[in-house]
């Protein structure tokens, strides 16, 4: 799991553009969460998301320090409120009776639809209400858009929700520029200040490095394609047709309507790009995502290959049924082909490959 830090935010930090996805604060965990700092700073409205952020996902099983700080919030003199996007409203219901708490239901967060109705319910300002949750894409962003401040959790560890999933990428693309804005406590500092993780790094600047990396395999690649497959003869014929009408021979249920060319590629061209995993493997690891921390050489390595060798899948199957559309236009194919690979390698190897899964 990726590193986590806690602490305020200070959006002068950060451009406009990072402000919705913003939380006021960062906490290691619901119990981190200090209730009386909360009642000082005028806040009388508790907002709770409930996956991973108070119980775990299809969970009804409480720890007694959770159930104890919901208690404790309504002794204070907290109003205490679930905002849930579950569509699960038995276990919902359940959830609310046993917590001694009421719901309230509308358009899914990040509409800000659900928080205004608890603020009408309670009546309470938007400035006297906090969100707390798990996930940046829903319950930040939903209560940064009705004007309540947001604390965000470490998520609970565990299985997720398959549309979470997705938020959790979106969240990870996001999380570098969020964490610009933080004020870390000088007793809370990052595990490692002379490496920061992938995801810490500038965006922009790693797409470019990333762009100028795959840029410059795509031309090595191209080129040693194009030799493969026509420049290299064997008594006059180029060596591309040689092997696909081999392949088409001995596959004629999987490439029998293909052209030569396009049944030689992934044969040919598939070698070629093997090799170009070590060179791209290198340049993005030193360079692209500085990934030279603590992390396992191995571990890094073997992620990488996983997501390139489902990258020249990718490359090679679209680069064929390219060329058996359009025979001969190899290096149309190869363009196409390699943008769709270079989404796909860039995605995998920032979120998995070099991303730090130390706590």
């Amino acid at each position: 799991m990726r590193q986590w830090k806690s602490g305020n935010f200070d959006r002068q930090l950060v451009s406009s553009a990072m402000h919705p996805f913003l939380p006021a604060h960062a906490a290691e965990s619901l119990l981190s969460v200090n209730l009386e700092h909360l009642w000082a700073r005028g806040k009388r409205l508790i907002l709770l998301d409930v996956d991973n952020t108070i119980v775990k996902w299809k969970s009804e099983e409480f720890e007694a320090p959770i159930l104890e700080w919901v208690n404790r919030a309504k002794q204070l003199g907290f109003d205490v409120c679930i905002i849930s996007n579950t569509n699960h409203l038995e276990r919902l219901e359940r959830i609310v009776k046993f917590l001694g708490v009421e719901t309230v239901r509308g358009r899914f967060k990040p509409s800000r639809a659900m928080f205004r109705l608890a603020c009408i319910k309670y009546g309470h300002s938007a400035a006297e209400a906090i969100m707390i949750g798990d996930q940046i894409m829903t319950d930040v962003l939903g209560a940064n858009r009705a004007g309540i401040d947001a604390i965000w959790v470490r998520r609970m560890e565990g299985e997720e929700f398959g549309g979470t999933k997705i938020n959790r990428m979106i969240e990870r693309a996001l999380t570098g520029g969020i964490y610009r804005a933080l004020v870390i406590p000088e007793d809370h500092g990052p595990a490692d200040p002379t490496h920061p993780l992938p995801s810490d790094q500038p965006l922009v600047k790693q797409l470019v490095r990333f762009a100028v990396v795959g840029g410059s395999a795509f031309v090595i690649d191209t080129t040693l394609k194009h030799i493969v497959l026509r420049l290299i003869h064997v008594n006059g014929v180029p060596l591309g047709t040689i092997v696909g009408e081999a392949v088409i021979r001995d596959f004629p249920r999987i490439f029998g309507h293909a052209l030569p060319e396009a049944a030689a590629f992934p044969f040919l061209g598939g070698p070629v790009s093997f090799l170009m995993i070590f060179y791209t493997y290198m340049l993005n690891r030193l360079w692209t995502f500085e990934a030279v921390g603590k992390s396992d050489k191995r571990t890094q390595l073997r992620r990488f290959f996983t997501v390139a060798l489902i990258g020249i899948a990718i490359q090679n199957v679209i680069a064929s049924l390219i060329l058996g559309v359009m025979p001969g236009k190899l290096l149309v194919a190869q363009v196409l082909s390699t943008v769709f690979q270079a989404a796909w390698n860039f995605i995998g190897q920032r979120l998995y490959a070099f991303q730090d899964r130390r706590a």
